[in-house]
């Protein structure tokens, strides 16, 4: 194993969940999707997002879905009168309210352009900076004829085609080893991409590009490397489409030129720590680069490049005098599996 995986390792260390995290947002969502166990139309629920994929961080939402067969409902969508999902959602919002109440009295509710938002206002610990899961619900409804879901765009009051239950497949299906490298890779991609205060991707889409591009064994190193220059590459050409083959194509978080700049500097300094992967100090210092509220550069190293780096894409892990500031990296968790067990 070479510096860079190592090093990544390290990271890994760093953004893992906490055990009892995943288990809250576990709970809760099963919680939210059993008080609509007798809900009419109802035929099965869904995992989904970072956490039913197994590639959360420090995500504390647990997304999932209701699935409606649209017969139950023939006013609703597209296959019926054109009806839009506001007085459905706000009607399954008040069961899981009514249903969830004693168990959880401080609970609130509201509704995003998507989703149910449930929000359980009971911190896991009385720590200020205290994970307390919350569960993001989609009402979903069958599609006539046609391969995934309808779910809600509350913005144009209308429903839009979707397949989270296949993009959950994807992303958890064997072979178990590479869905495993495939999950760090995005755990890794996710983290670099929030040092920024304006990222410039969306999860799903670090996702959906690491589907294309993670296909077979390597090192940490070079999946994590394969997938920065695949990004930059792929979307200085075009936003990514969807796994699935229903939804539109995935739309960048900044303008393009911005997006494809940021990627291929990490692409450069990742490839560059590859080349000097025997090399503890140098695979360090242009790792530090990229994951700069993660690593710190080896002590007394002070690299021209890598500061002008920082300094162009934001990076406040550095000051103008091209010191490190130690205090921006985040605290090392310890979980044992670093995250990579996770289960939906």
């Amino acid at each position: 194993m070479g510096w860079t995986t190592k090093i990544l390792d390290e990271v890994r260390a760093r953004i893992a969940p906490a055990d009892e995290t995943l288990e809250a947002a576990r709970t809760r969502r099963g919680e939210v999707l059993g008080a609509l166990k007798d809900y009419p139309g109802r035929l099965r629920d869904y995992a989904s997002g970072s956490i039913g994929h197994r590639t959360a961080n420090d995500d504390t939402d647990a997304d999932c879905g209701v699935v409606l067969d649209r017969r139950t409902y023939p006013e609703l969508g597209p296959d019926g009168s054109e009806v839009g999902p506001e007085a459905v959602m706000n009607d399954v919002r008040k069961l899981v309210r009514e249903k969830l109440k004693d168990a959880h009295p401080g609970m609130a509710t509201r509704l995003s352009k998507r989703a149910i938002i449930v929000k359980f206002n009971e911190p896991l610990s009385n720590d200020d900076d205290a994970p307390d899961p919350s569960v993001d619900l989609i009402v979903a409804l069958t599609r006539r004829g046609a391969d995934g879901l309808w779910i809600p765009n509350r913005d144009a009051d209308s429903w839009d085609a979707s397949h989270p239950e296949k993009h959950t497949a994807l992303l958890t299906d064997p072979p178990e080893d590479l869905r495993r490298l495939r999950a760090r890779t995005i755990r890794i991609a996710k983290a670099q991409n929030k040092q920024y205060s304006t990222p410039a991707l969306s999860s799903f889409n670090i996702e959906a590009l690491a589907l294309e591009c993670i296909t077979k064994a390597e090192s940490l190193g070079e999946a994590v490397t394969r997938w920065f220059e695949y990004a930059a590459t792929e979307l200085k050409k075009a936003n990514t489409k969807d796994p699935a083959g229903v939804s539109p194509p995935i739309r960048l978080l900044l303008d393009r030129d911005v997006v494809v700049q940021r990627l291929e500097s990490a692409a450069k300094h990742m490839r560059a720590a590859l080349d000097r992967d025997d090399d503890e100090d140098a695979a360090r210092e242009e790792l530090a680069v990229v994951f700069w509220k993660y690593i710190q550069k080896p002590a007394g190293k002070e690299s021209k490049a890598a500061l002008a780096s920082a300094l162009r894409s934001g990076n406040g892990a550095f000051n103008r005098a091209g010191i490190f500031a130690p205090g921006t990296a985040s605290v090392l968790k310890t979980p044992a599996s670093f995250g990579d067990d996770q289960v939906r």
